[in-house]
């Protein structure tokens, strides 16, 4: 499971969507059918600019085909159908230390099916 901490650059929303854009290429090109993106849950554990810019981010990118999907972490569980599709895409998905904690400061990005 391939795996790229975005929140570890600090980026406003604007650089967050260009290092999202790179992995998603990058992934690609590797072969990956999905990843995993830290971007954090903001300072006050409520939202955060971040998060939710690469969210809407990821929405237009789903919406121009350009990815498959995407599971917020908080939903990043085995009772959500996404979800299921890409643990039966990826086993390796199946040991992530996320999976089931609802977190929020995670996004899986699903590249293809």
């Amino acid at each position: 499971m391939e795996v790229a901490n975005i929140e570890k650059y600090m980026p406003t929303v604007y650089q967050a969507e260009i290092l999202v854009k790179n992995n998603l290429e990058m992934y690609r090109a590797k072969g990956e059918k999905a990843f995993k993106i830290i971007h954090g849950y903001g300072s006050t554990g409520k939202g955060g600019a971040l998060r939710t810019g690469i969210r809407n981010y990821l929405d237009q990118l789903k919406h121009a085909k350009i990815i498959a999907d995407y599971v917020p972490g908080e939903n990043w569980s085995a009772f959500d159908e996404t979800t299921r599709k890409v643990l039966d895409m990826d086993d390796n998905f199946r040991k992530d230390k996320d999976l089931g904690q609802m977190n929020s400061g995670i996004t899986i990005i699903v590249i293809k099916w």
